[in-house]
């Protein structure tokens, strides 16, 4: 076997392997894979919780942002679901902290304690939250419309960068 052949060869399998790449690409572009966001069963904290009424409220945004990243195009989609479901991640873990640390320092109503101070980084990052859902819900509507505005998968980046600041705030 001369080496020009085994070159040619092999360059002719990085051609095929290009072709196949570019071919499963535009496969998911024009016809798409589109995403299914899973939403995590999680329990809420007991009724008298301070954090209960905000993971209540988070629980059904996360149902909401579902149901809305659905109509979206899958690119961006992904990637604010996979942003949003780790920030819910950590807004839950936060408020698993919360409610350890309410019998050792009362309901949290005292703004002066650390535990206010919790809640009150949990509320922000909930309504954090709800701000990504609503620009999400807002760009949805556009879509569905058939009229997409030039800056609204930008404001939707944007919610999102502002929810992962906010869960990057938290204290862990």
């Amino acid at each position: 076997m001369e080496p020009s052949e085994v070159a040619a060869g092999l360059a002719a399998l990085l051609l095929m392997a290009g072709a196949i790449e570019a071919g499963l690409r535009a496969y998911r572009i024009n016809l798409g894979w589109h995403v299914s966001p899973t939403i995590p069963v999680s329990e809420l904290p007991p009724g008298s919780s301070v954090a209960f009424v905000p993971l209540a409220r988070l629980a059904a945004r996360e149902r909401e942002l579902a149901d809305h990243l659905t109509a979206l195009p899958d690119p961006v989609a992904a990637d604010t679901w996979m942003r949003a479901a780790t920030a819910a991640r950590a807004l839950r873990a936060h408020a698993r902290r919360i409610t350890a640390a309410e019998p050792l320092f009362g309901a949290g109503m005292n703004p002066d304690d650390g535990l206010a101070l919790l809640v009150l980084r949990l509320r922000e990052g909930v309504s954090a939250y709800e701000r990504l859902t609503d620009t999400a819900a807002e760009l949805a509507t556009h879509v569905a419309q058939g009229s997409t505005p030039r800056n609204a998968e930008l404001r939707l980046a944007d919610a999102t960068e502002a929810l992962v600041g906010m869960i990057r705030g938290l204290p862990s």
